[in-house]
């Protein structure tokens, strides 16, 4: 699949999601979400047929202490259907927990444990 063709593709969930910004960094795509919606895009991802996104490959976490929202959260998704790769990423802070996707991606449990061990990040 062509960069300028997942581009596109992925434009036409700003039709159906409130996307924050969409970004290509280092020929990658990288949207970004509010976390009210991340779990509803998360869903959207796997299972609609013009993206299955169906394996979480990682969640990671950055902290950035002098920032309102804190921690962001990076998750990686792989579509092998389409050969191709995203990014989800979302913001929050100590006291806003963020819905946990265990229930639509297995390997997501432990990553999300991770983070609330190292960064006390509410799930």
């Amino acid at each position: 699949m062509s960069q300028q063709l997942k581009v596109e593709n992925i434009k036409t969930l700003l039709k159906l999601c409130p996307i924050e910004k969409i970004q290509v960094f280092n020929n990658e795509l990288v949207v970004v979400v509010k976390p009210d919606h991340l779990l509803s895009l998360l869903h959207l991802l796997k299972n609609h047929i013009s993206y299955q996104f169906e394996i979480l490959t990682c969640i990671s976490g950055v902290y950035y202490p002098f920032k309102l929202h804190r921690f962001k959260l990076v998750y990686e998704l792989l579509s092998i259907r389409y050969n191709c790769r995203l990014r989800v990423k979302t913001f929050t802070n100590e006291l806003v927990g963020i819905d946990s996707t265990d229930k639509l991606f297995l390997t997501a449990g432990w990553y999300e444990c991770e983070i609330w061990d190292l960064f006390g990040v509410f799930f």
